[in-house]
């Protein structure tokens, strides 16, 4: 069977990207082909409210119903899997045992959580973050008093830690950095985090590494590298994400792997596109292609690509942008901090309320909020203007980050 644009994968990016070769006038064939059971969801909120809710249903996630897909003359299997891609026949293998060929192939696989080489990793009661298999596995055990071990303290892994006490939980963090979040965040926020995970009674192990994990039929302990044992009745892994990239082309080789594409979406195959989590591209600032695994990220690579199939003029680059919810927390980032950057500190972080701005040679180059929503807006804006600015007033909160745009962008005339 032939389809004019297939694309692997039924997350986030693949369903974007279907959407948007409708949105920009492209008449053909389009099917998207997913292994998990379930239409195109959000994954944010697995480790959140999706969690806590007792009365939760698949539905409540999906980016959108099917009767959308059916308007919009988009072919969405899910349930199957792709085995292997022969680019010079255009032709997939699918788990059916059946084939499909493609004119243009998208490949939106995403990534999938990594495990960690330790003894006692198989054991019942070890788990991951990442579907909403995965939630309905852990949900059952999450009840007041069950000792929780959570191995990484990034995202993940902090935002499941807070659910975990909301329900109760005892919580031991493990990161084997000096501080959580060390690879994303200014230390100035990873230790407000750290500060208000620990008045929520979360015990925060840093610098720390787990050497195996015990128990017969279950995890019972875990023992970390200095010998300390910890007793644990669930332990979740929340390592990081790999990126699903076995099916595409691959140029050199990448520390956290993914698909090399341009600024268009295109692998070193011009009938072969990557999306979202599985692939990595050159971001200003940075010398070698990175991954960036943010649902903006997904949603403006999928318009990017649907584009660029469709001929249909690029959409505007966007500045990257992240967030994250813990307790009473909303963290909020725009744009991507370098190594070397200053740092200037917006507000009093004892208030609970602040900013941390990133700058390069007198431009931002990115933004990290805590509860502070005006900062993100106005220096998201500020960020994309690329322009020079006044360190100093930074700093000064007198002026908001709105005044600070309104007179950087007059003065750049535009």
């Amino acid at each position: 069977m032939s389809a004019g644009v297939v694309i692997v994968g039924a997350g986030l990016a693949g369903a974007e990207t279907a959407l948007a070769l409708r949105q920009f006038g492209y008449m053909g064939k389009v099917c998207v082909i997913g292994r998990e059971p379930w239409l195109p969801y959000e994954r944010p909120p697995l480790s959140k409210a999706f969690l806590k809710d007792a009365q939760r249903s698949p539905q409540s996630l999906f980016i959108r119903p099917q009767t959308v897909y059916d308007e919009h003359a988009i072919d969405m299997r899910t349930g199957i899997e792709v085995l292997s891609v022969d680019r010079e026949a255009k032709r997939l293998l699918l788990s059916q045992g059946n084939t499909i060929d493609y004119e243009k192939l998208v490949l939106a696989t995403g990534g999938e959580a990594r495990m960690i080489d330790v003894p006692g990793a198989t054991l019942a009661g070890v788990h991951t973050l990442k579907s909403i298999d995965d939630v309905n596995a852990l949900s059952p055990q999450l009840r007041a008093g069950r000792r929780v071990v959570i191995v990484g303290g990034g995202f993940v892994g902090m935002e499941f830690a807070a659910t975990a006490r909301f329900f109760g939980c005892p919580v031991t963090v493990l990161e084997a950095q000096d501080r959580v979040l060390a690879r994303s965040l200014s230390p100035v926020v990873s230790h407000h985090l750290e500060a208000v995970h620990a008045s929520h009674g979360v015990i925060l192990r840093t610098a720390a590494t787990l050497k195996r994990i015990e128990g017969r039929d279950r995890v019972s302990s875990v023992v970390l590298g200095d010998g300390t044992t910890l007793e644990a009745d669930l332990v979740l892994v929340s390592v990081g994400n790999k990126p699903c990239a076995e099916l595409g082309p691959l140029q050199g080789v990448l520390p956290g792997g993914g698909v090399v594409v341009d600024a268009d979406g295109c692998t070193s195959d011009p009938d072969v596109y990557a999306v979202g989590d599985c692939c990595a591209s050159i971001h200003e600032g940075f010398d070698v292609p990175m991954r960036l695994e943010s649902v903006q990220q997904a949603v403006a690579q999928a318009k990017r690509v649907a584009a660029g199939i469709a001929r249909y003029p690029s959409p505007p680059d966007e500045v990257p942008w992240f967030w994250s919810d813990q307790y009473d927390v909303k963290l909020q980032m725009a744009g991507l901090p370098r190594k070397g950057d200053r740092e200037i500190v917006r507000g009093e972080p004892a208030s609970g309320r602040f900013s941390v701005v990133f700058l390069a040679e007198n431009r931002m180059t990115s933004i990290q909020c805590v509860n502070s929503p005006g900062d993100f807006a106005w220096g998201r804006r500020l960020i994309g203007l690329r322009q020079p600015l006044a360190v100093e007033v930074m700093g000064d909160t007198s002026k908001s980050m709105k005044q600070i745009y309104a007179g950087v962008h007059e003065s750049a005339g535009q």
